[in-house]
This record gives structure tokens, C-alpha cells and sequence, in this order.
């Protein structure tokens, strides 16, 4: 299983532009199913995908996961800015299906206000009734080369 991890065009400016500061907000990552058909050129708030999200229930709860321990960095023998965080679990009790993971910006207002900065987009739905843990590579999930 590979996972392509990118980041969402119009969310990455809105960082830049607000400015805002990812280890104070709060971070989610949400799961979404195969029906979604992400556009990271036109995707720029949380509900041009929440529509699509798994439905609550069975260890999922809408709305994602908050993220944990955020912390963003530069590296300078990459001459990458890094932003990382805890890996991700959930305990499944019943089937849940996916394809894609969205991590946004958690503004406590309506969804239309949730910037989208970041895509997961699994190689294969993925289909568990377990416990599911999402491992972040020890250099962090998201990343800008500034070379």
C-alpha cells in the first residue's frame, strides 16, 4: 500500500495569505470515500469534500481526527519546510471504506470557512474493521522543497 501525499493548492495560500500558524490551530484529517473526485487546484474549503466522508459510526467519528503534537520546521541539508504531527489511529468496530484523507484547518465555524491543505490519496480503497493506524514518516507528512 503507497499513499501519495500532497498539498492542496488554494489551502497552501491561504496559509501564506491569513497568515496562520499550524502548531496553534486545530488540525484534522478526515477520511473520505472512492465517490470524491479531489481537485487540488479548485479544492479549497473542507466542504467541497465532506460530503463524501465516511459516515459516523463503527469507531468513526465525522469531522476527522484532530491531529496531535504539530510542530512545522526547516530542514537545511534538505532545504525543506516540514510540517509533522502524531501518527493517526482509529478502532474500527464495522466495516469502513476509503480512498482519500483530507487534512484541513479546523476554524470551529461552518465547513465552508475549513481551509483544505493537505490530500492522502491511498493507491487502493482501503477496507478495515479493526484498528487502523496511520504511521507519519519521522520527517513529517507534508513538506515544501524551497530549492
Amino acid at each position: 500500500m503507497s499513499i501519495a501525499v500532497n498539498w492542496v493548492g488554494l489551502g497552501l495560500l491561504d496559509i501564506l495569505e491569513t497568515p496562520r500558524d499550524l502548531e496553534t490551530v486545530t488540525l484534522k484529517l478526515a477520511l473520505v470515500t472512492d465517490v470524491e473526485t479531489p481537485n487540488r487546484d479548485t479544492d479549497d474549503f473542507w466542504d467541497d469534500a465532506s460530503a463524501n466522508e465516511l459516515a459516523n459510526g463503527n469507531g468513526y467519528l465525522t469531522g476527522g481526527v484532530t491531529l496531535t503534537n504539530v510542530t512545522t520546521s526547516y530542514d537545511s541539508a534538505s532545504d525543506e519546510v516540514r510540517l509533522d504531527f502524531d501518527d493517526v489511529s482509529w478502532t474500527f468496530t464495522g466495516s469502513k471504506t476509503w480512498r482519500y484523507g483530507y487534512v484541513y484547518i479546523d476554524t470551529a465555524g461552518a465547513s465552508s470557512t475549513d481551509p483544505v491543505i493537505g490530500l492522502l490519496t491511498w493507491d487502493s480503497n482501503q477496507s478495515v474493521s479493526t484498528s487502523y493506524t496511520l504511521q507519519i514518516n519521522s520527517a513529517g507528512l507534508l513538506y515544501l522543497d524551497t530549492t
